[in-house]
């Protein structure tokens, strides 16, 4: 038995239709829908890579490195391996339920749902299409049953688990990870962390937090994001409030780490209760319209809130922004440390 970490954002309008159909039917998927057909996975059973090269190839592929995550999806993940499926701060683990792969020929169609129950469309071209003609690129999938969902990654993955999760391709064979997802189940399965340093982390920041909620306002609250990225040693820049139109997004600080060559810009939010998607929006446009050189970007919401609306996750998850509440932004502070802190 083996040990899979395996992502579902799959290709193009994929992740809409990817995690309903996974968290609600089941179905694990990836992408490659140019090759889906049920003779395709017949023919790579059969001849292996090969037979996958010779057809990237003829395709016009030519021999991508992330034809492996294909390859492994359909003839090297077998009945019973674990998967590991990582998602917004959180990761989940399934088994899966037997040998067989479906294709968008095979699977039946009406499991492919969006977020808002949508169906997706198999048109003609064999392809899957959404509700306003977006071409979703979903190709292959395996039947799984559920283990554990929706393990929080801080306090229940050690650090070796933490950083393979920070891999960027689709899949990954982690059986030398057993003992840490094994270990990561049943703490989270007997509601321990595994460290005391989380256990304290857990404890004292719903208390930070309703300090923060008191003590500062807006400004205090942008601020004390601007205390956070200097600790972690980021250079700080402050985009005014009139340096662009609306339309050109907003950002309340950007840090930039110059010896990693990267730039995480953050729109800050002091909220109560709910924040919206509108804050992603923002985030999203101040990205595309501002340039960052030879910087890598991330784009960051923190905001004091309680939690963030559907929308507003279905977006970040789709648009790549990471979204941190209240209670999350303050174990950031304790996992900081307060040393310099004067707001």
């Amino acid at each position: 038995m083996n040990y899979w970490l395996h992502r579902i954002t799959g290709g193009d309008g994929a992740l809409e239709f990817a995690h309903p159909l996974l968290f609600n039917n089941r179905y694990l998927s990836i992408g490659w829908s140019d090759f889906s057909e049920d003779v395709f996975v017949k023919k790579i059973k059969e001849r292996g890579t090969e037979y996958l090269d010779e057809v990237m190839q003829n395709e016009g592929y030519g021999l991508p490195r992330n034809r492996w995550n294909l390859f492994r999806f359909i003839n090297e993940m077998h009945k019973d391996d674990i998967v590991l499926v990582p998602t917004w701060n959180e990761f989940s683990l399934f088994k899966i339920a037997d040998d067989v792969i479906l294709t968008n020929q095979s699977i039946d169609p009406s499991l492919l749902k969006n977020w808002n129950g949508n169906l997706a469309q198999l048109h003609e071209d064999g392809y899957f299409h959404n509700s306003v003609g977006g071409y979703v690129d979903l190709g292959f999938y395996r039947k799984v049953t559920p283990i554990l969902l929706n393990i929080p990654r801080e306090g229940y993955a050690d650090q070796d688990l933490y950083s393979r999760m920070k891999i960027r391709q689709t899949n990954a064979n982690i059986t030398d990870l057993r003992e840490s997802v094994e270990k990561a189940k049943e703490s989270f399965k007997s509601k321990k962390p595994i460290n005391l340093k989380e256990q304290i982390v857990e404890e004292a920041a719903p208390k930070l937090l309703s300090l923060i909620e008191k003590l500062t306002n807006d400004i205090k609250f942008e601020n004390l994001v601007e205390w956070y990225l200097k600790s972690l040693g980021a250079r700080i820049y402050k985009p005014s409030k009139n340096e662009s139109a609306t339309g050109d997004g907003d950002a309340d600080r950007v840090g930039y780490f110059d010896n990693i060559k990267t730039a995480i810009m953050v729109q800050v939010k002091k909220h109560e209760g709910t924040t919206d998607d509108w804050a992603v929006q923002q985030i999203k446009a101040y990205k595309a319209n501002h340039n960052y050189g030879d910087y890598h970007t991330q784009m960051w919401v923190i905001s004091s809130c309680e939690k963030y609306s559907d929308n507003a996750i279905k977006l970040a998850e789709a648009e790549g922004v990471c979204l941190i509440n209240g209670i999350e932004f303050a174990k950031m502070i304790l996992d900081a440390g307060l040393e310099g802190l004067n707001i």
